[in-house]
């Protein structure tokens, strides 16, 4: 990757080669071993280790003692070592902000739970006066029916006010038990979706601590890696001060050595840290199951409860069945035995005015059986009032269901009726419209395809690969798909480049599973389209029109172009999978796609017919005859290389980003299966693909610069008659950044680019006019460009084209 802030000192390379006489002084810059001290005590604390004790007199004086070229290289250490230093403070400084923000998100949530927790008390106190309040008022219901016995005449009144009052008790009891009910389901339903919060947050944390650890320790073994290339360039140079070398090189292992000491420091560090958060969550996931536990129970008891209520309920409608539904003959009951209580009263004075001192004992007795059998009647009679008041309710409710249940089977037949009369006018006219319109399929999709179908947010960029490939992986039932992350981070940023792909390799790679199972993965939809040999014009690929039935036979390219565009589908991914492309050339029958790509994207319109249909068109046709290439298209092209198949032009391998597949390696590693389907969305897929370009914008710039102004360019425009172009420009503008986001480098990115574009039979190899000579040529100048631009690794496609185009050479073939 092209770095950024790199010091610029003049004639620095001048002065690593020996051609440019020395500065008159050789002291030290001002403050760059002040700079260097102070890195030092910067990152000691950040380590917990002591500064060590470096004599600046000691440094300064070796610094005197070497040449004008080691000091100005030495100068170039220093610096990438303050700002190492700076950086790694700046990391410590946000793994203390972040863990600081993670312990307040914890308060923040027991705060909120303790609040939760009193909410419900509160409601649980509010439910127990409201029980009180029901048992004074039952209490209070049943003091006025023992008043009732006293106002015979007016029992009827009284009865049904009594009736209306318990039937409004028990819809209040009712309400108020199924709210408590709902309103604990919806609090349970709050505490689990915290609960998964917290264990989401747990997951991400190590993952993020590991990924930090990782750059730190990554760029650490960077920086020792040049610190060792500098002392063994240093040790070629100078052979007459081998001693000095010594020293340096022992300093150097012992800081090495420091190093390794601190990364393992820093790995007990992380590990003893993620240990106690994980302690600490898993804590706070007792806690919070606890408390679940605890609303389960309650829950449990209010269920129980309505059970018992509606046992009682059943009781009494088979109390209703034994009583029978005569009222009248309760009321006779309950006269005859009024009567008889009148009749043993009487019976009990009359034997009180005429007992006497010998018969006392037999009275009392007498008494006491009466007495007995009073209270029984008593509580014949209050049970008989009960049931009847009961019997009443029962018979007014059974009333107004049947009376509800009419009123909603007429409705209902009413609506059947409805329902079915506008069925048959839409069927009447979707068949008329069918038989007037050119378009049926199109025309169909206008009246159906008008709901938009739900899509997911595309998750960024640095995390899509990985989770492209698990889903890819498994898209295909009992078929493993694996591909290699370098080769989905290029087909990602294939993506934003082109909306034509080209997919090469030997048969087996998975060209066409690929494209069918990111279809899959991304809930999209995938169009495959057979290449005959004989197609030679737009007509085969998208239809035709048929002047004497006035109808355009409309194929599934034409139709896959429509169906994006259309309400439903105008946010999901679509995919015309082109198999076998090179069957016929692609420069004809598809001549009109190729250069609608080269227009902004309101501009690609496909004509269909040459004159407007006289009814009938789809509502997404540019005067009923041209069709929009829609930016959530993809055309995807299998391609094989043999005697049936031809050979691509340039105007469509410049326009197409081309992906060569290698074959299948089997699964390495473990790849968890994804626990949900996806519908990826297409504007947050393209708002990633913006916000990368935003991103390295100054990046890519700079790096565009590097290569025009590179001895590459000139050998390529001076010897091959090849240049970049504003097109190829444009791609990596598009292209690189998405990959640079995706976990890609841009040695990948740029390696891909110009082997697909310049190092490809046609252009720089392939040709007869060159011999071997130029092509090492070629070979010499692209790592020059490469170091230049301060790319890590090498080309290898790159690379490997040319020295297989050289062996071609050498061997006169």
């Amino acid at each position: 990757m092209a770095k950024k802030n790199k010091p610029n000192y003049p004639n620095q390379k001048a002065y690593a080669a020996g051609t440019t006489p020395a500065p008159a002084s050789s002291s030290a810059p001002s403050g760059l071993f002040g700079r260097m001290f102070a890195t030092v005590k910067q990152a000691a604390p950040v380590l917990k280790m002591d500064a060590p004790h470096w004599d600046e007199d000691q440094v300064k004086d070796l610094w005197g003692k070497l040449p004008t070229p080691e000091q100005l290289r030495f100068q170039v250490f220093t610096d990438q070592f303050t700002q190492l230093g700076t950086q790694m403070k700046e990391a410590h400084e946000r793994f203390v902000a972040a863990e600081s923000d993670f312990n307040a998100q914890q308060q923040a949530g027991d705060a909120k739970l303790a609040q939760e927790i009193s909410r419900l008390g509160a409601e649980h106190q509010a439910i127990s006066d409201g029980h009180a309040a029901l048992s004074a008022e039952r209490e209070h219901l049943r003091t006025t029916q023992a008043a009732l016995e006293n106002e015979r005449a007016g029992l009827q009144q009284h009865r049904l006010a009594i009736t209306r009052q318990e039937e409004h008790l028990t819809v209040r009891e009712a309400e108020l038990r199924g709210g408590l009910v709902a309103e604990r389901e919806q609090s349970l339903a709050e505490l689990r979706k915290q609960v998964s919060d917290l264990e989401t947050l747990r997951n991400r944390l190590p993952a993020d601590m590991d990924k930090e650890r990782q750059t730190l320790l990554a760029q650490a073994r960077l920086d020792a890696q040049a610190l060792m290339a500098s002392a063994e360039q240093h040790a070629a140079t100078l052979h007459g001060r081998e001693i000095r070398l010594n020293t340096l090189e022992l300093e150097l292992d012992k800081r090495n050595e420091r190093q390794q000491m601190n990364e393992e420091l820093l790995q007990v560090r992380c590990a003893s840290l993620t240990k106690e958060i994980e302690e600490g969550f898993q804590r706070q996931l007792d806690d919070k199951e606890e408390q679940l536990q605890r609303r389960l129970k309650d829950l449990d008891k209010l269920h129980n409860r309505i059970d018992q209520q509606q046992s009682e309920l059943d009781g009494l409608e088979s109390l209703r069945d034994q009583v029978g539904d005569d009222p009248q003959r309760m009321l006779d009951e309950l006269d005859a035995l009024r009567q008889d209580k009148r009749a043993l009263d009487r019976e009990v004075q009359a034997l009180r005015a005429n007992r006497s001192e010998d018969d006392a004992n037999e009275l009392r007795s007498q008494r006491d059986r009466l007495q007995e059998r009073l209270t029984k009647d008593e509580n014949e009679l209050f049970d008989l009032r009960h049931r009847e008041s009961v019997w009443r309710s029962s018979v007014t409710e059974q009333q107004d269901w049947q009376k509800a249940r009419k009123v909603l089977e007429k409705n209902r037949e009413l609506l059947h009726d409805v329902v079915d009369r506008l069925q048959s006018d839409v069927d009447g006219m979707l068949s008329k419209q069918k038989e007037n319109t050119v378009f049926p399929e199109l025309t169909r999709m206008d009246l159906e395809l008008i709901k938009p179908v739900h899509t997911d947010p595309v998750p960024e960029l640095k995390h899509l690969v990985g989770d492209l490939q698990a889903r890819i992986l498994y898209a295909e039932p009992g078929k493993e798909l694996h591909f290699r992350k370098e080769e989905l981070q290029l087909f990602v940023g294939g993506l934003a480049m082109s909306q034509l792909h080209i997919f090469q390799g030997i048969s087996g790679t998975g060209k066409t599973s690929l494209a069918t199972a990111f279809a899959k993965a991304v809930g999209g939809e995938c169009t495959i389209v057979p290449v005959q040999a004989g197609w030679r014009e737009r007509a085969d690929l998208l239809g035709h029109f048929n002047s004497f039935e006035k109808r355009y036979y409309e194929r599934n390219t034409l139709q896959a172009l429509y169906r994006a565009q259309t309400e439903a589908d105008q946010d999901r991914l679509h995919i015309v999978l082109l198999d076998e492309m090179n069957l016929s050339r692609p420069e004809q029958y598809f001549a009109e796609f190729l250069s609608a790509m080269e227009l902004s994207e309101r501009d690609r319109w496909i004509n269909l017919m040459e004159a407007r249909p006289a009814h009938g068109a789809p509502t997404k046709l540019r005067n009923g005859r041209d069709i929009l290439l829609p930016p959530n298209l993809w055309f995807i092209g299998t391609a094989n290389h043999d005697e049936t198949t031809n050979a691509f032009a340039d105007k469509t391998h410049d326009r197409a980003f081309v992906l060569e597949l290698p074959k299948q390696d089997t699964v390495k590693e473990k790849i968890a299966k994804p626990q949900s389907r996806a519908s990826w969305s297409f504007e947050s897929l393209n708002r990633q693909f913006n916000k990368a370009r935003d991103k390295y914008k100054d990046q890519i710039a700079e790096l565009q610069t590097l290569i025009n102004q590179s001895s590459l360019t000139t050998l390529l425009s001076e010897t091959f008659r090849l240049g970049w172009g504003n097109r190829l420009e444009s791609q990596m503008q598009r292209f690189v950044p998405v990959v640079l986001e995706a976990g890609g480098s841009e040695a990948l990115a740029v390696d891909h680019l110009l082997a697909s574009r310049m190092f490809r039979d046609g252009k720089v190899i392939g040709r007869h006019d060159v011999d071997a000579n130029k092509l090492h040529q070629v070979e010499d100048a692209l790592r020059v460009m490469w170091e230049d631009c301060e790319l890590t690794g090498e080309p290898t496609r790159c690379l490997a084209a040319l020295e297989s185009d050289i062996e071609r050479l050498d061997s006169g073939r």
